[in-house]
């Protein structure tokens, strides 16, 4: 029986911009989800719409999560699993279905990924470099040296020639060590797109997401059909529709990010079904908490096909909400331990970071932290 639900508001200062063609974002904002039963235990999720929806899409969604979580008190885990499955937004259920989710593989002391019927203790995961700016070469060079071989790179930035050029000197700064990974979140006509891709040709790609500004399948199959590398969509996915897009062939990768689509039992049946048309499915962080960064670790892990996914986020942050997954070699380790392996808030001062109160957290050298809102901290008993 679920006794309580838990929201913790957060709002978390990045280390530096993170830069793409519709936003810049320099603080993430969400709302941790705790749900605890009857016998103490206490899963999370996490609630954090993506920042293109502004602060009014933000408002929207922490409204609709209070009005859904406060129908789930008494009631038991089970029926609560069926409650969310049919909420409509997306964020919601995707941090309500992790919460519950990581409750049960807590009181069943398994691993979330071994409740979702994967095996994998780690994942291989892209380095998160930014945009193309005079930083870049500095960012892949430490991202080389502690191990990542492919890096994402956000383009479409500034025109198709200079960006060119720029990765042109890049890949020749690096000495062709690092294989490119790059997102224009659908900057440019067909024209450009078509020109991009075709200067790309020497360099060593792993793919190029998002590329037309306004996509069809048959101008993305196109494309793809021009390059060797992987063509993607993202956030295309849900105008064009999973199974027109599956069914045409028109990309060879889909980038999700599972607060867009909306819950761990839904991803893993697109997966399922992209598996068997020869499409790979990538899961993606917008800069996402640790809790929301290890839910999407736990669910790659547990995808029919291994893959190369875009988690290694956290290192963008200031501050966070509890520990970020550990990252070596270019692989993000799972965190031992039943359920996710993590809970918001937990002390680590052993590890260099400092505890300052509940719910607050910094890393050790920088700058004061941003806490949970523990002022404005709902509580919903049962």
């Amino acid at each position: 029986m679920i006794t309580a639900v838990h929201l913790r508001p957060y709002a978390l200062p990045l280390v530096r911009p993170w830069v793409a063609a519709s936003a810049t974002l320099t603080v993430r904002r969400g709302i941790l989800v705790g749900v605890t039963a009857s016998d103490g235990a206490t899963g999370w999720g996490d609630c954090a719409p993506l920042p293109s929806s502004g602060d009014a899409g933000h408002d929207q969604v922490s409204e609709a999560l209070k009005q859904a979580t406060a129908l789930l008190p008494a009631r038991t885990v089970a029926d609560a699993a069926v409650g969310i499955a049919g909420i409509a937004v997306p964020e919601i259920r995707w941090a309500l279905e992790t919460a519950v989710m990581d409750l049960l593989a807590r009181r069943q002391g398994l691993p979330l990924v071994r409740l979702l019927g994967g095996t994998a203790t780690e994942i291989a995961v892209n380095a998160a470099l930014g945009p193309l700016d005079a930083g870049c070469a500095r960012r892949a060079e430490a991202a080389l040296e502690r191990g990542f071989r492919l890096g994402k790179i956000k383009v479409g930035l500034a025109a198709v020639h200079d960006e060119l050029r720029a990765l042109r000197a890049l890949n020749h700064h690096l000495e062709g060590r690092m294989r490119l990974r790059l997102d224009a979140n659908r900057s440019w006509d067909g024209d450009d797109a078509r020109r991009f891709l075709a200067g790309l040709s020497d360099l060593p790609m792993d793919g190029i997401e998002e590329p037309l500004a306004a996509p069809t399948l048959d101008g993305l199959a196109r494309l793809q059909d021009s390059v060797a590398f992987a063509v993607a969509i993202d956030e295309s996915l849900a105008e064009l529709g999973a199974e027109a897009v599956l069914a045409t062939g028109a990309v060879r990768r889909l980038v999700l990010k599972p607060a867009r689509i909306g819950g761990m039992g839904r991803i893993l049946d697109l997966a399922a079904t992209a598996r068997d048309r020869g499409v790979e499915i990538v899961l993606t962080s917008v800069v996402d908490s640790a809790i929301g960064v290890t839910a999407a670790a736990h669910l790659a892990a547990a995808l029919p096909r291994p893959a190369a996914h875009g988690l290694a986020t956290c290192e963008w942050l200031a501050e966070d909400v509890a520990p970020p997954p550990v990252m070596a070699d270019g692989r993000l380790r799972l965190p031992a331990g039943p359920g996710l392996g993590v809970t918001p808030g937990e002390s680590m001062m052993r590890s260099g970071r400092i505890m300052l109160s509940p719910f607050c957290m910094s890393l050790a050298g920088r700058k004061p932290p941003v806490c949970l809102a523990s002022a404005s901290t709902a509580s919903v008993a049962g």
